[in-house]
């Protein structure tokens, strides 16, 4: 067995990337990482399929890589599967650079055809070399932790055999084993960042330490390690400080005052709700602040309030209100159920409920509307005789922010507020010994 193959079969084996019986979906672009991937695979007679995408970037080069990888699979006897994107066009649609364009739909295609054939892991040629590139540009571009620890070998149905080669390996096993391959002409390029660390930092570096390969690789071991006890004890703080509400979840400002170190800590217990590190930094400085600022990710919301960290998602295309006509006699909105029921007779008897309320159905101006609360609101709290902000209301009722923006409020036809609903109805609706008719509103979470 070659020397290289043997390398490979322990790394594989040592980091349970695969079992031997399981089929592989391999990338390959036809250079010569991937090339000596295919090869050593061949070699260790494991079962394997070649998948090849033409990004259509470079011309008749893009055409000659697709050419090139399929007569590879048909000297393999592999399976072949090949895809062409319009990956320009796919980026400016999509707003994002033409690398990221290109990953982003390489790895959807793996992951289809990986499903659709039935393999058990898609296998990426990336090497040692590859690792260093990835976390100098991470420090370059600035990281947290987990930009530390490079490429990992396994990542759910990705897995990465080549991390026990380095760049000088690669060179030697296509050497040895006189492997045709096809230079990328964009990999000599300096237009992009990843190349200019490959083609002129690491060279540098290797000057000072021609063992930098091997040093690293150490460093991202332990750099992995470090992150996997951060993961371990940030998921014990988050269990404990992070509480779910109806309404999202909340963080008690108390207790994150005393965390040390404060910055990275609350960082790694936001991180599910895709904060940057930058907003964190604001969040904390605003802490012992005025409650109501407000900072977004891409996906939720936090609100600092008085006590807490309010997080709640960001829905898309959120109604913000709705109609209700005479004849409608049950709705839903904002996630709750409403019901509209007229009494045929007068009850004997009310039944006192925060979900539900009794009003005078003559007092009512249709459309009726349902709407989340404004500045400016007010309304006139059943038994009270003068008229209340909605707003001081709510902290009366020490309602967060997070809450009272998601409750909906029942509006008259006239604009006056008939219900603040699951809370209090408005006293001028209420049932008057001359009320010929009753309308009993109901409210449930759904």
């Amino acid at each position: 067995m070659l020397l290289a193959a043997k390398q490979l079969q322990d790394f594989i084996k040592s980091n349970a990337l695969f079992n031997p019986t399981d089929k592989i979906l391999l990338a390959v672009s036809g250079g010569k990482d991937s090339v000596a991937m295919a090869h050593l695979f061949f070699s260790l007679d494991f079962k394997f399929a070649i998948a090849h995408c033409n990004f259509n970037l470079r011309g008749e080069e893009s055409k000659r890589d697709e050419d090139f990888v399929k007569n590879l699979s048909e000297q393999f006897n592999a399976p072949f599967h090949l895809t062409s994107f319009e990956t320009q066009k796919f980026a400016e649609e999509n707003k994002i650079s033409t690398q990221m364009a290109a990953r982003d739909l390489r790895y959807a295609y793996f992951d289809e055809i990986r499903t659709q054939f039935h393999y058990q892991k898609i296998a990426i040629a990336q090497h040692q070399n590859d690792a260093i590139e990835t976390v100098l540009q991470n420090l370059i571009r600035g990281t947290g932790i987990a930009g530390l620890h490079g490429i990992k070998a396994l990542r759910e149905n990705i897995i990465r055999p080549m991390l026990c080669f380095n760049s000088d390996d690669i060179v030697n096993i296509v050497k040895e084993n006189n492997l045709a391959f096809v230079e990328d002409s964009s990999n000599a390029s300096n237009k992009y960042i990843r190349n200019k660390i490959r083609l002129d930092i690491i060279p540098e570096m290797k000057k000072i330490n021609p063992s930098l390969e091997q040093t690293f690789t150490r460093n991202l071991y332990h750099f992995n390690e470090l992150e996997e006890f951060l993961n371990l004890e940030v998921e014990k703080l988050r269990s404990i400080i992070l509480v779910k509400t109806d309404a999202g979840f909340l963080i008690k400002i108390a207790d994150i005052q005393n965390l040390k170190p404060q910055n990275l800590l609350l960082f790694e217990i936001l991180k599910p709700f895709n904060f940057k590190e930058s907003v964190v930094k604001d969040i904390i400085d605003t802490l012992n602040g005025i409650s109501g600022k407000q900072f977004f990710s891409n996906t939720h919301s936090i609100i600092i309030d008085r006590e807490n960290i309010l997080i709640h998602v960001i829905e898309e295309n959120r109604i913000e209100e709705i109609t209700i006509s005479e004849d409608e006699n049950q709705l839903y909105f904002a996630g709750f159920n409403f019901k509209k029921t007229l009494l045929k007779t007068f009850p004997s008897s009310f039944k006192v409920d925060t979900n539900n309320i009794y009003v005078d159905s003559d007092l009512l101006i249709y459309p009726l509307t349902l709407r989340f609360w404004k500045q400016g609101d007010s309304f006139k709290p059943f038994g009270m005789n003068g008229v209340k902000k909605l707003s001081d209301f709510f902290i009366n009722q020490k309602i967060n922010i997070q809450q009272k923006n998601n409750i909906p409020i029942l509006i008259n036809g006239d604009g006056k507020i008939i219900w603040v609903c699951g809370l209090r109805s408005d006293d001028r609706f209420k049932i008057k010994p001359k009320t010929k008719k009753i309308i009993i509103f109901t409210v449930e979470k759904y």
